[in-house]
């Protein structure tokens, strides 16, 4: 588990991250880099996303980091 600063949120649609992905997504900048995230209220088949909105401007441990689809994922 890690602690990171989470600098700033973006919703962008999933699509500008991969042809495939039709719901939005969160772009987490913190302190250690640049992740994703999927957005808070998604289709049942697909698992929530944190609101990491919530967090701008906080130090959050109990952080997991996960590679997949190309990018690095921010999990709590």
């Amino acid at each position: 588990m890690e602690t990171h600063e989470i600098f700033s949120v973006k919703i962008v649609l999933g699509q500008s991250l991969n042809p495939k992905w039709r719901n939005n997504m969160q772009v987490i900048e913190t302190d250690k880099g640049t992740y994703i995230d999927n957005i808070e209220n998604v289709p049942p088949q697909l698992t929530p996303g944190y609101n990491w909105s919530s967090l701008v401007g906080q130090k959050v441990s109990g952080i997991r980091v996960n590679s997949s689809s190309g990018f690095d994922w921010l999990n709590k």
